[in-house]
């Protein structure tokens, strides 16, 4: 069994594969990753494990410690670079682009072979164009709906409120549903926009927290994939893990 890995800023997506099967899937706070390993048990021990990670080198550290404290085995991470499964990055310095961006235009394009934008929704929302010969042809990166919001609290006295009906295109009737609407809105323009920047045909692959909604609510076709991120894991980890170990010793 293989467990699989994607930590983001606040939370942790796993996911438990073994003979070709999904075995079990879930999130978690990142805080709480630890306490998942022991309910885990031996009973559940992976034979490897593979992580994506945004979370910097601090908590990777402590990761590595806390999985061979729990089963005696160290962690493959997934690092994006300037070329993998028939995809070519755009940066001059391929190790600094987000590893999650990378690895979820991996499984878009994998998928496809065809021009493909993801659009991954979380606490940023980015945006990423692959051209039919894999080739990455850049991306943009804006604050999330969560950031958007907590700047907007912070910069502005007098608009207060509570949770309201969220992530509407239409026009709020309230300050909480102008305020949310509005957020959502300016998300939706942004991939509206950056699709309507570049000639072609794009295939739409929508993921992250906020994913599913911006999916459902631009009405632009495509289609939505909770586990994008750790698809692209799943590829990157087959052609490297296998190559790491064939020149093992």
């Amino acid at each position: 069994m293989i467990l699989q890995l994607d930590i983001g800023n606040s939370r942790v997506k796993w996911r438990r594969c073994g003979r070709g099967e999904i075995l079990g899937r879930g999130a978690v706070p990142r805080l709480g990753l630890a306490d998942m390993f022991t309910e885990m048990g031996e009973d559940s021990r992976p034979a490897q494990v593979w992580v994506s990670s945004v979370a910097g080198e601090e908590a990777e550290n402590l990761l590595q410690q806390q999985i061979r404290e729990q089963w005696g085995l160290s962690p493959w991470f997934a690092r994006p670079g300037a070329q993998a499964c028939g995809v070519s990055n755009s940066y001059t310095q391929p190790r600094r682009m987000g590893v999650d961006r990378w690895l979820a235009m991996l499984a878009a394009w994998h998928e496809t072979r065809n021009p493909v934008c993801v659009v991954d929704a979380g606490s940023a929302l980015t945006i990423d164009f692959v051209d039919a010969a894999g080739q990455h042809q850049g991306g943009y990166i804006l604050p999330g709906l969560d950031s958007m919001e907590r700047a907007l609290l912070s910069d502005t006295d007098r608009v207060r409120f509570t949770d309201a009906a969220r992530e509407n295109l239409g026009p709020g009737r309230s300050t909480e549903e102008a305020v949310y609407n509005g957020l959502f809105l300016s998300q939706a323009g942004a991939v509206s926009l950056a699709l309507g920047r570049l000639d072609g045909d794009y295939a739409l692959y929508f993921t992250g927290g906020n994913g599913r909604n911006l999916f459902q609510s631009l009405d632009l076709g495509g289609k939505f994939e909770e586990d994008l991120v750790l698809d692209g894991l799943e590829l990157l980890a087959a052609e490297q893990v296998d190559d790491e170990n064939r020149s093992g010793p």
